[in-house]
């Protein structure tokens, strides 16, 4: 009989201890990677934006989490808690916008909660944004402001005005969570707001004149909500401000953009429009993106005319830039831009400069430059009004023979952006000595086919 081999006994059992060990080791690596992606969240840092109609509460997290959000009266507040997360600072921040009074940080042991403090019940939406392009995950809460509210005691509503002043409509672009280009600490959102804020100023003290800005400070209305402040305005005039960018450093002067209905004038205009387009996708829910408003309006025949007008316009800006000698004037380009394409109003969209030229980052960056810029612009705007209005004096007369009797919503407005024609030829035709209209009254309009 062989004898028994305790060697190899010794070496089995080495063998399944050193794979038990193996399979430990690699069990608490893969608990380890497990613990390391449900790390509790951090709250780094809490940012706001007052805009006209809402304001924006952004939380920036550390990693992605779940929430549960509640709103609460007697004080007014709205109630976030993010389970099992911690806060970087617990100081409260102020706000006082006549929305939202302050956010507060409660530290707890199983959630961290945000407090609002609300002046008033009011309405809000919240959702949360994955980590891209350089930016946090993120949880945004919208608060909005009332739509309905009374007039205080005593009001009176203003008379309409005997003459109704041209309306220039004046889009800043980018602003809020979207700074647009950046080259050298200069923001492209700031330089497009002071620009258009001079100009603002400039086009409010002319008689007959008015301005709209569809924004006044730091925030980002959407593409969508930019379309509608024009609209409600009544805008005779759309002008976007923005500056451009690119990866060539002699590459400077100004460019303008009217709408094109085919595609782009070239790559880099095609381009250009996909990257404003895609901007309204910063801070946004995914529901609200892309949102395209009355594409019908690009159906319409008339629609020719405002396009054919928009490009005398783009034009005029261009030749005012030339006449100036302090920036060059490129060319009048097309593309598909959203914030130009659904509106019924002569439109352009103005590259002031190049922020990535020395040159014309310089001219963007001073005080100087900008009130420069915001001269031309508004130079071109006076020129194209002034030819618009011998333009249509000079038209024949002839061709106003459809009678038209005035249905509830309509505004002459509405009423020279369905004819293709304007307010003045309206109401020099048909002797309105105001901009009101009565139901049932009877006006001269253009035929069209």
């Amino acid at each position: 009989m062989r004898p028994p081999n305790n060697n190899r006994r010794g070496a089995g059992r080495c063998t399944r201890r050193s794979l038990l060990w193996a399979v430990l080791i690699a069990s608490l690596g893969v608990l380890g990677s497990v613990a390391s992606a449900w790390a509790a969240p951090e709250i780094v840092r809490i940012r706001y934006f007052t805009g006209p109609d809402h304001t924006r509460i952004v939380l920036d997290l550390s990693q992605p989490s779940t929430y549960a959000v509640r709103q609460v009266a007697n004080p007014e507040r709205i109630v976030v808690n993010i389970p099992g997360a911690s806060f970087r600072t617990t100081a409260t921040v102020g706000v006082a916008d006549g929305l939202v009074q302050k956010i507060r940080r409660n530290s707890g042991n199983a959630r961290a909660q945000i407090v609002v403090d609300l002046e008033l019940a009011a309405q809000f939406k919240v959702f949360a944004l994955p980590a891209a392009d350089g930016r946090p995950h993120r949880i945004v809460l919208d608060v909005y402001r009332s739509q309905n509210r009374q007039p205080r005691t005593g009001t009176v509503p203003k008379p309409e005005p005997v003459i109704r002043p041209y309306t220039v409509v004046i889009d800043p672009g980018h602003g809020g969570l979207d700074p647009g280009a950046i080259r050298n600490g200069i923001r492209e959102k700031d330089v497009v707001l002071d620009v258009c804020r001079r100009m603002a100023k400039m086009i409010d003290d002319l008689p007959g004149y008015r301005t709209v800005l569809t924004r006044k400070q730091d925030y980002y209305p959407s593409l969508t909500r930019r379309v509608e402040i024009a609209r409600e305005a009544e805008g005779d005039l759309f002008l976007s401000i923005h500056c451009n960018t690119h990866r060539k450093r002699s590459i400077k002067g100004m460019e303008v953009y009217f709408l094109s209905l085919q595609g782009a004038t070239d790559r880099e205009a095609r381009e250009l429009a996909d990257k404003e387009n895609a901007a309204d996708l910063v801070g946004l829910a995914p529901e609200n993106a892309g949102n395209d408003l009355v594409v019908s309006i690009l159906m319409d025949l008339r629609m020719t005319q405002v396009l054919y007008q928009s490009s005398r316009l783009a034009e005029y800006v261009l030749a005012s830039a030339r006449a100036s000698d302090q920036v060059d004037a490129r060319r009048v380009k097309q593309a598909r831009f959203q914030v130009l394409r659904n509106l019924a109003m002569p439109s352009a969209l103005i590259e002031l400069a190049y922020l990535s030229n020395p040159d014309d980052r310089r001219l963007l960056s001073k005080q100087k430059g900008r009130k420069l810029l915001a001269e031309l612009v508004v130079a071109a705007v006076l020129r194209y009004r002034q030819d618009e209005v011998a333009l249509a004096l000079l038209m024949p007369k002839g061709g106003w023979t459809q009678n038209y009797r005035v249905r509830r919503g309509d505004s002459l407005w509405k009423l020279a952006r369905r004819y293709g024609t304007t307010v003045t030829e309206i109401s020099q035709r048909n002797n309105l000595n105001s901009a009101g209209l009565k139901i049932g009254q009877t006006l001269m309009l253009p035929e069209v086919d």
